[in-house]
């Protein structure tokens, strides 16, 4: 019979943590968004749709917000209203790195609701200006076109804004983000002036959809 002896080694426990470089971590956060954080940042861009929609309203002698017709100029400065005053409650109460963040995130809404439409509008212009192009179908592929040149332009231009020598986690588009330029579309076929948004009328989400993009400003940390 053979004696065994084991050795006395003690176990020590694996303390080692992964902590990946600053360019593969996720955006960090300061804290989870509370409730309060949500109302303010709604109540904000609710507040700043309104407004803005109060005066179209008074300048086209219109009554019924439903039966407004909006240019170009109404929709920037829809988009740019309910973002500023979703941002500007949201703020209220948070710290200085928190609302540097939410800043951040404004600017990349209001580009998001901003650049694709700058982009389509004038893709059209040139289509209207062309004999071959001047048609409903050259139209759609112009807008799909502008509409994915603009969202991924977005965020490459407020990555540079904010980010110009590459050290933090880029802000990536994500599928909220594209569904939220469904505005951009919606916006580019009452421009175009297409039977399918006569119809439907779906300018009437217009507000809706800003007032949205404000929100998701306002309450991001």
């Amino acid at each position: 019979m053979f004696n065994t002896t084991i050795s006395n080694i003690p176990i020590v426990p694996n303390t080692l943590v992964y902590t990946p470089s600053k360019k593969l971590r996720s955006r960090s956060y300061e804290h989870e968004i509370t409730t309060g954080d949500k109302i303010r940042a709604a109540a904000g861009s609710i507040l700043g749709t309104a407004i803005p929609m109060a005066l179209i309203m008074k300048k086209q002698k219109i009554k019924n917000p439903l039966k407004l017709n909006y240019d170009l100029k109404d929709m920037i400065t829809l988009s740019a209203s309910s973002v500023t005053g979703g941002v500007a409650l949201g703020m209220i109460g948070e710290t200085k790195e928190t609302n540097k963040n939410k800043f951040k995130e404004g600017v990349f809404q209001f580009l998001n609701g901003s650049i694709p439409t700058w982009i389509v509008a004038g893709v059209l212009k040139l289509t209207e200006m062309s004999k071959k192009f001047n048609n409903v179908p050259s139209k759609i592929a112009s807008v799909i076109i502008a509409l994915t040149v603009g969202m991924f332009g977005t965020a490459t231009v407020s990555n540079l804004i904010f980010d110009p020598l590459d050290k933090k986690p880029d802000r990536k588009l994500t599928l909220k983000d594209c569904l939220a330029n469904i505005d951009d579309a919606i916006g580019v076929f009452v421009l175009a002036k297409f039977p399918l948004a006569d119809k439907l009328h779906l300018e009437r989400l217009l507000p809706a959809i800003y007032a949205y993009c404000g929100y998701r400003a306002g309450k991001s940390n």
